[in-house]
């Protein structure tokens, strides 16, 4: 597969069956009772009208192969500058290593330059060493700690 045959773009309200998919290979799902896929059409409606929140996929010939979700944070602090937070990267098993994944972390900090973010944080499951080996070749490093508690539903 060429490098010149990948689209990334923002996701239509068409993708989310394919994202959802996606999301299943890491347990990202919305984990829903059966019969609430209305509930899934909501969030994602929400998700794709919110302004702060760009959900980009990869796709190759007509194919979703890969997503990920930037979020842009408005801030008092650092000038009143903008960060921006990468959440649920995922490329398809069988597409993995061929470049998507650096093509859409590439276009996700291209969309964070574009609103004059000052910086991009993600984190990533401590499980997730070849993921984790994946951001160092593109440059990331790794500054803090992390932290998270799960909340009631």
């Amino acid at each position: 597969m060429s490098l010149d045959s990948i689209t990334i773009r923002k996701a239509k309200c068409w993708d989310l069956p394919k994202v959802l998919l996606l999301y299943q290979e890491f347990e990202l799902a919305y984990h829903h009772n059966p019969g609430s896929e209305k509930a899934e059409d909501v969030i994602w409606e929400r998700l794709l009208q919110d302004p702060r929140q760009h959900l980009l996929v990869a796709e190759v010939a007509g194919s979703v192969i890969g997503t990920l979700t930037v979020i842009v944070i408005p801030n008092i602090g650092h000038g009143g500058y903008p960060w921006a937070a990468i959440e649920n990267v995922v490329v398809e098993a069988p597409y993995r290593s061929a470049g998507i994944g650096r093509n859409l972390m590439e276009s996700a900090a291209k969309l964070c330059q574009d609103y004059g973010c000052y910086k991009i944080v993600l984190s990533s499951n401590l499980a997730r060493q070849q993921a984790h080996a994946f951001y160092r070749r593109l440059g990331w490093q790794q500054t803090h700690i992390g932290f998270s508690i799960a909340l009631p539903e």
